[in-house]
């Protein structure tokens, strides 16, 4: 079984959101790049998804989506209130 990692580039737009929340907030991170991972000769295939790691908390990004998941993809919140979740988890 081969599997076949290709980088997935980060929206400019959700990157443009997320770095000026970091701003806004005097905090510096880095959002890292997400993966498609492929097995090949089957038809599966996995998002992983873009990630921002503060304070042991891991933010989990999409492009295209307007949630933010923490630490995993059960848990959630709209990016709209992601400045306020990383303000009281400082």
């Amino acid at each position: 079984m081969q599997i076949v990692k290709e980088k997935l580039d980060i929206e400019e737009s959700l990157e443009k959101k997320v770095n000026n929340i970091l701003k806004f907030l005097n905090m510096k991170a880095k959002l890292r790049n997400g993966n498609i991972i492929h097995i090949l000769k089957t038809n599966i295939a996995y998002i992983e998804p873009h990630k921002l790691e503060i304070n042991k908390i891991t933010y989990l990004f999409l492009n295209e989506c307007e949630n933010v998941y923490i630490n995993s993809l059960e848990n959630f919140i709209s990016f709209n209130e992601l400045e306020n979740h990383i303000k009281s988890h400082k």
